[in-house]
């Protein structure tokens, strides 16, 4: 067990030893930091605590720092590339563990997944049934605002897919890999807050467990989580001076198709049908970064055929 700070444990993986969800010391159960008086030397940013002290929802969640890959839990989250076979420390690791299955798994079903949607192929050697693998962003500076709210949609499609499919315990690794460059305090927040408002709205999962690959991301998910999931009135209330205010994660999305002249103007028609059709819906600034790899034409949702013709 490895002490993060005074009255905070997370625990470390034993090695290759499978860990039992029903071991992973919950979040409720850890005590909450000292107090620190902030009115003292700034304004609050907000008038209200946001997040509320919930002994129930601390209890639906944990820190935990070790091998993902040993986790006894329904299902992972994978964080990879658009073919499911990046080589980064996460992806490596649940693909060896895994085995030569979910290889050809992949293979043989020529599996694609976009920048903040999942795809669910079963854990096989994993000690899962499912694992949920998806594309995070990279970040770009100047994109900001569009790189942070795609991340946002990585983490809510891993947990809703895992509500989806019935799953009582998620482990959740750091869905930004190193090598997009976010962030990390800002990938912490994004995934604490995007958690802290599922468990507020959905029964399922009962656990989430996010897992540390290293000490410096356990300490710094420790040090925010306060903020996101108070263990006193105390903790709550420093919310005011220490919680960034909450972005507007507006549904700026545009309409990836192969064929230009296959549209529909009705834009309501298009929205309820894009499950069945499997068309992409993503962020518009996340995809002027993927314009000159992928061919592909777009379209902004609410263009007309008339507003081409009368172009022409």
């Amino acid at each position: 067990m490895t002490i993060i700070e005074p009255g905070v444990c997370v625990m470390r993986a034993p090695g290759s030893v499978g860990v039992g969800a029903a071991g992973v010391p919950r979040w409720a159960h850890s005590a909450p930091a000292p107090h620190t008086d902030y009115a003292r030397h700034i304004a609050p940013l907000h008038p209200h605590p946001v997040f509320l002290h919930d002994d129930q929802i601390n209890n639906r969640i944990a820190i935990w720092q070790g091998d993902i890959s040993t986790l006894e839990v329904d299902a992972i989250a994978n964080t990879t590339d658009e073919t499911l076979t990046e080589c980064n420390s996460v992806n490596e690791r649940i693909l060896q563990v895994a085995g030569p299955e979910l290889k050809e798994e992949i293979i043989t079903r020529g599996y694609e997944c976009r920048t903040g949607d999942v795809v669910v192929t079963p854990g096989f050697g994993l000690r899962c049934r499912h694992i949920i693998h998806t594309v995070s962003p990279k970040y770009v500076a100047k994109y900001h605002t569009a790189a942070e709210t795609s991340l946002h949609n990585c983490y809510r499609n891993v947990v809703c897919k895992a509500q989806e499919l019935g799953a009582r315990s998620l482990a959740l690794c750091a869905l930004s890999a190193p090598h997009r460059n976010f962030p990390p305090d800002l990938a912490a927040h994004v995934a604490l807050r995007t958690v802290r408002r599922h468990l507020e709205q959905q029964r399922l999962p009962a656990l989430v467990v996010v897992a540390a690959a290293r000490g410096a991301e356990a300490a710094l998910l420790v040090a925010l989580a306060p903020l996101y999931f108070p263990r006193d009135a105390h903790e709550a209330d420093a919310q005011r001076w220490r919680l960034p205010l909450e972005p507007a994660y507006h549904d700026r999305r545009i309409r990836i198709i192969h064929n230009p002249h296959e549209h529909s103007s009705d834009t309501d028609k298009f929205l309820c049908s894009t499950q069945k059709s499997g068309i992409a819906l993503l962020d518009i600034k996340i995809v002027f970064q993927y314009l000159y790899t992928y061919n592909v034409i777009f379209h902004i949702i609410g263009s007309t055929d008339s507003n081409v013709d009368n172009g022409r």
